[in-house]
């Protein structure tokens, strides 16, 4: 499994503060059945250059792998990547280049928790054509609850951008009913479980696929697996 959405990269943002948490995270995934985590570190325009990010980002990575291999433990792939909070004109910034995931062509995109206006949709999904890239919107479960607003899954797949779920949609008994009607209906392309730590917010995508398995949405799971890894391996196309 590909877990879509982590914040596992020690003392980057709000996740773990120290390279021991994020090797225990990276654990705990792989004892789930993750494969490979998408780190995805909060990236702010406002609040700092992308060349800034990036040397955090390689030095944090550069803990963690050394951490990796002096250990003997297993852990999953861990591919860079960021969750990019939305700016306006993000689609003509030339930031997008370097924070893509991994080498792919697909970009986390992290919308405010306010209301959604057609002019920030139509600004995400022109970086398909100024870019060359395709934009996954982070988390699209948790704006529904927190707006209030079903419609939003669908503005997404209107303007032919993906959508990623974290695996708490699926858990919370309260939205499990429509993260799986969702999940049928094809309205979920990726799942992440946008962990930052150890116990609220713990990596548990092994959780999910425990809880379909013999359902008749299993097979819908595993096409998110298959569905991560096309966005990873993207080269260009945007089709």
């Amino acid at each position: 499994m590909i877990d879509f959405h982590a914040h596992i990269l020690p003392n980057m943002d709000d996740g773990p503060q120290d390279v021991a948490v994020s090797l225990a995270m990276l654990r705990h995934s792989f004892c789930h059945g993750v494969d490979a985590v998408v780190s995805t570190s909060h990236f702010y325009a406002d609040e700092e250059y992308p060349e800034a990010f990036l040397r955090r980002r390689a030095q944090a990575y550069r803990t963690l792998w050394d951490a990796m291999l002096m250990s003997v433990d297993a852990y999953p792939e861990v591919i860079l990547g960021a969750e990019v909070l939305y700016f306006p004109g993000i689609s003509q910034a030339d930031a997008v280049e370097d924070l893509l995931l991994g080498s792919s062509r697909t970009i986390l995109v992290e919308p405010p928790m306010s209301h959604w206006t057609d002019t920030m949709l139509d600004d995400i999904a022109l970086m398909g054509v100024n870019h060359n890239c395709l934009p996954v919107i982070a988390h699209v479960d948790r704006y529904m609850t927190m707006l209030r607003d079903e419609s939003l899954v669908d503005r997404v797949l209107y303007r032919g951008m993906q959508v990623q779920v974290n695996t708490a949609y699926f858990l919370n008994p309260q939205t499990r009913k429509k993260a799986i009607r969702h999940l049928r209906e094809g309205k979920i392309h990726v799942i992440g479980t946008d962990c930052h730590n150890l116990d609220s917010r713990a990596p548990n995508l092994g959780d999910v696929r425990r809880l379909l398995r013999g359902t008749a949405a299993e097979a819908d799971f595993a096409r998110l697996e298959y569905n991560a890894k096309r966005l990873l391996c993207r080269k260009g196309e945007t089709k």
